[in-house]
């Protein structure tokens, strides 16, 4: 008997209709369409209000300036790929310059920060901005900039989020089949299925395909039909799914005044039928994180400083001890661009005999573009290369064979 875990990327998403990296990009980078409304929230259509209105197009301006910055610095690298920045790119710099104000002082970031603020007092957007707060062309404060910096990094969350949640999934989920016929094989035990991806539509499928699934939460939801944080993923008739990124319907849950438990995250199971109901068996959750926001990663090399946080070090932990009793990986979606994860993976690729198989219509390019240790595991003779879309009838053929040849003694 096999054992096998899926890993799947975010580009695993898109045959569901949720937006490519590059389509995401164009919406934060270039969409007017969000803005801060008078509760400080980031919201589609949303009624603009004159503090609000100066303070968006300030963030925007910013994003354009980070946008720059990032571009700036892959090109000036000299590879020959061209890297093309993308909205993880950009919070990934704005998180860098918001947090050297609080936890990681970074002294390298004092010129790029020093640039900002000589070169904001020259922008339009940023004159009206101090005009409506009658400061004239003043620099900001430190912790004036700080407080921009933080929008910018929740403007960004923001729009993400919202487009993950109003994107209209497709009903078609053949892409998806790769999962079932694997499930389904003999001589194969599907160990487990972990996602970088932020949106809902895998775990929704494989529960209409009746597939029980442990993703971490308590099976039934609590009186207040919130199914709360227990680090459980019983592996007996259950697969292990586990988020390594977080998700749009995770959110925080905070402890009532006098309540010596734990803060913790919760999923719940029934905000659309009751929007104002009032949370009475010991936890209240709250309504923004930060400011209304899904419990998500997002960037790029902050995303490990993250992984050691309440649930997500649970989540990580539980990654790594499945893959400890793993024979073979299926990575779909996945560019290999999370050095953290690339390191996990490598580590246990080299621990003993096992394989890897990636599926991607696009291999040779993602071979270009993955970090510098991942290539070598790429370019290993021993990595079966599917390039074929995940939702191809000849993909899940490949796939199949594949799997039928290993597991011959």
């Amino acid at each position: 008997m096999k054992n096998v875990v899926f890993l799947l990327g975010a580009g695993s998403s898109i045959p569901a209709g949720y937006s490519s990296t590059d389509c995401l990009t164009e919406q934060v980078v270039n969409s007017k369409e969000y803005g801060f409304d008078s509760a400080d929230r980031v919201l589609p259509n949303c009624v603009e209000i004159p503090h609000e209105i100066e303070k968006t197009r300030l963030v925007r301006r910013i994003i354009c300036w980070l946008k720059d910055r990032n571009q700036e610095y892959f090109d000036r690298r000299g590879e020959n790929v061209v890297k093309l920045v993308n909205y993880e790119d950009i919070y990934y710099l704005a998180s860098q310059l918001t947090d050297d104000y609080t936890e990681l002082q970074n002294p390298a970031l004092l010129p790029l920060i020093d640039r900002l603020k000589w070169e904001m007092t020259l922008w339009p957007e940023f004159l009206e901005f101090n005009e409506f707060r009658q400061r004239g062309n003043t620099m900001l404060r430190p912790e004036e900039l700080q407080g921009v910096l933080e929008d910018t990094c929740i403007y960004i969350r923001s729009v993400v989020i919202n487009i993950l949640l109003r994107t209209q999934v497709s009903p078609c989920n053949k892409h998806l089949e790769l999962i079932t016929a694997v499930n389904q094989a003999d001589k194969l035990n599907l160990k487990g299925i972990a996602t970088l991806a932020h949106d809902t539509h895998v775990e929704n499928f494989l529960r209409n395909q009746h597939v029980q699934i442990a993703d971490g939460f308590s099976p039934q939801p609590t009186e207040c039909k919130w199914r709360i944080w227990q680090d459980h993923f019983p592996e007996n008739n259950h697969i292990p799914f586990m988020k390594l990124h977080g998700s749009v319907d995770w959110k925080r849950i905070s402890k009532e005044k006098n309540d010596r438990r734990p803060d913790t995250i919760g999923i719940d199971m029934g905000r659309s039928e009751r929007p104002n109901m009032p949370y009475h068996n010991g936890y209240s959750p709250e309504s923004w994180l930060p400011r209304g926001q899904s419990i998500l990663l997002m960037g790029t090399f902050n995303k490990p400083a993250m992984y050691a946080g309440p649930q997500l070090i649970d989540v990580h932990y539980r990654f790594k001890k499945i893959l400890e009793n793993t024979d073979l990986l299926i990575v779909c979606g996945y560019s290999f661009g999370d050095k953290s994860i690339n390191t996990q993976l490598i580590s246990w690729w080299h621990s003993s005999c096992r394989s890897i198989v990636v599926i991607d219509p696009n291999c040779q390019s993602m071979k270009e573009i993955s970090r510098y240790a991942a290539q070598k595991l790429l370019c290993h003779p021993s990595t079966k290369l599917i390039e074929k879309k995940m939702e191809d009838d000849v993909c899940k053929k490949q796939l199949l064979d594949y799997l039928r040849i290993t597991d011959e003694p």
